[in-house]
């Protein structure tokens, strides 16, 4: 049942992306040539007092970044980050979100880095 669920919320998930990736408004969803795709997770266990994640992109290891998603990203999950430069190395952060109204988000850990690779999709 656990699988189940997790799979439902990681379709809801790529369609969040997929729908925000028509907004004009971020460099990194859009434009021309931009079928590379980053794969990132799975994301760490998460602690009772943390809801999920939040993952920042950049084309420098400096920033600045952008947040790319909408809701907390689950632990365990894993996702593709589409509409990047294929052959581009992108750096990411990611912060643990917590419970409450408004939820307090963590400090950025330490940037890594990912290729973007060719999709074919």
């Amino acid at each position: 049942m656990k699988q189940r669920w997790m799979g439902i919320v990681l379709l809801c998930l790529a369609a969040t992306l997929a729908c925000t990736a028509c907004s004009s408004a971020s460099a990194f969803r859009g434009g021309n040539n931009m079928q590379g795709v980053v794969k990132l997770g799975p994301f760490p266990k998460q602690a009772a007092s943390v809801a999920g994640y939040n993952l920042y992109l950049s084309e420098n290891p400096g920033g600045p970044f952008q947040k790319i998603n909408d809701e907390p990203v689950l632990g365990y999950s894993s996702l593709m980050v589409p509409y990047l430069k294929a052959g581009q190395v992108y750096y990411f952060r990611m912060t643990a979100v917590g419970f409450g109204t408004p939820p307090r988000e963590s400090r950025p850990g330490a940037a890594f880095k990912r290729t973007a690779v060719q999709s074919w999709n």
